[in-house]
């Protein structure tokens, strides 16, 4: 689909309106909804689950566990984490466990018995979904993540073209990519994601979606950046999931940065972690992209649509836009799923608002 006539970028201004306009509904429900009990007596730091985390890991997504201001549940040795806002519990980072079921069951119970209404859960795999409506969860599709099979991606061929003359057009430019100690550029890089956040309009980011940085505390993040002559240009941070897996979680450039230097810098993740004998890399989920029109939950899936396909969805969220520029790297596409106690348009509304969409 291509539109017609593009929409006028949006303003500060009317970014800031945007904000409130979507923001408002999240507001009256905040006037009236009671607050639970969070976080429960002697709650968990990351410090002190991140062997749990390390031990644990399925997927690459594990690593978001460790991010600041969220709160764990844990049962025998396993650990959820996941934020609060008033009576809405958002569990997040996959569901690394050998036994889901228990592990979500005792999560919900525990939940509950301090005043939650709502339980969602982000992101569900299509061979987890099972274990999570055994757990009393509903699930719906909200999009599609793609994996890279490491084994045999050569970026060859016309299938790849288009990635490889973004990357040949950086090489040029006198763009080369190394994995560094974050320590070493910390104020460049901090400087590269500000200015990447603060150039976006929407001025939003995915929080539960996409990790921070993490320069201060990294744990296990691995940090790629694309040098320029005289700067750098951009950075990725890898997270390490099991089983050989690993996934790309911040993507972040300059704004002014030379062409092609995102291509350069994943092109360059691929064959290093290839090399190291690594089985798959995931390049991150695309919201709301790939999701069949017809089956159940009809209103969520028109809603999804729109926001996909419809020119002001685009502008406002960008998912049309991720997924393409993910595409031209023609991954192996998985559906990813959205998980409720509860699963309407308005959990949908909630979970939005706790990723940090409005």
């Amino acid at each position: 689909m291509t539109d017609a006539r593009p929409l006028p970028a949006l303003t500060t201004a009317s970014d800031r309106w945007l904000r409130r306009f979507l923001g408002a509904p999240g507001v009256l429900l905040d006037l009236f909804e009671p607050r639970p009990t969070h976080p429960p007596a002697g709650a968990l730091t990351p410090d002190e689950v991140l062997d749990d985390v390390r031990r644990t890991a399925r997927w690459p997504e594990a690593q978001l566990a460790l991010e600041p201001d969220l709160h764990y549940h844990r049962a025998d040795g396993e650990v959820l984490a996941y934020q609060v806002r008033r009576s809405t519990a958002f569990a997040i980072g996959g569901l690394n466990s050998e036994a889901p079921t228990r592990l979500l069951s005792s999560f919900a119970s525990a939940a509950r018995a301090r005043g939650t209404r709502r339980l969602l859960v982000f992101p569900v795999r299509a061979s987890e979904r099972a274990a999570v409506h055994a757990a009393g969860f509903s699930t719906v599709q909200v999009g599609v993540e793609g994996w890279l099979p490491l084994a045999e991606l050569s970026f060859r061929g016309r299938r790849y073209e288009s990635v490889r003359q973004m990357r040949n057009r950086a090489r040029r430019r006198g763009v080369r990519c190394e994995e560094v100690d974050p320590t070493c550029h910390a104020m460049e890089l901090a400087g590269i994601h500000a200015s990447w956040l603060a150039g976006k309009r929407p001025s939003w980011r995915m929080k539960l979606l996409v990790g921070s940085p993490g320069l201060e505390r990294p744990f296990d993040r691995r940090y790629f950046v694309a040098l320029g002559p005289d700067r750098v240009e951009g950075f990725v941070t890898v997270l390490p999931g099991g089983e050989g897996r690993f996934g790309v979680d911040v993507m972040c450039r300059r704004p002014d940065a030379i062409p092609g230097t995102m291509e350069r810098i994943l092109v360059h993740v691929a064959e290093t972690l290839r090399a190291e004998g690594a089985r798959e890399l995931s390049l991150g989920a695309c919201p709301m992209a790939g999701v069949p029109r017809q089956g159940d939950r009809r209103l969520l899936r028109a809603i999804f649509h729109a926001l996909y396909s419809w020119p002001l969805g685009n502008q406002i969220f960008g998912f049309r836009n991720l997924h393409r520029f993910k595409e031209k790297f023609r991954p192996r596409w998985e559906p990813v799923h959205f998980a409720a106690s509860q699963l309407g348009p308005l959990e949908l509304y909630l979970g939005c608002r706790m990723w940090g969409l409005y």
